[in-house]
């Protein structure tokens, strides 16, 4: 019995229906969610969201605590997030990321993502 169901992102219909995702996959979907999403764009949760202007400073602390603080402050399931970030060595101008997290106390498949700078 699955313990998270929510909406899969983005929004897909299969068979006239909204498609559902369940437990880890809902936790991953929300922090891509939050990971794409800018400030201000949601009119009624302004906070919401992951300004990439932070990639301006190109210190990589700063920004795994900026990817951090938005996944913790808006993906509340996750529990225990760990960010490891870098510059890509393979693609000038992205950002490769390795979200490490646990949701009811197991351990969630880390989520690899490669963003924008």
């Amino acid at each position: 019995m699955a313990l998270f169901r929510g909406l899969s992102y983005p929004l897909e219909v299969i068979d006239g229906g909204l498609s559902i995702r369940e437990d880890f996959s809902v936790i991953e979907q929300n922090m891509i969610s939050v990971l794409e999403t800018r400030p201000f764009e949601r009119v009624m949760r302004s906070d919401y969201g992951f300004d990439p202007k932070i990639f301006d400073t190109l210190e990589p602390n700063a920004i795994n605590a900026r990817i951090n603080r938005a996944v913790s402050e808006n993906v509340p399931n996750a529990t225990d997030v760990v960010i490891l970030g870098q510059p890509s060595t393979i693609e000038e101008g992205m950002y490769q990321v390795t979200i490490k997290y646990r949701v009811n106390g197991k351990a969630a498949p880390p989520l690899d993502l490669t963003l924008k700078m």
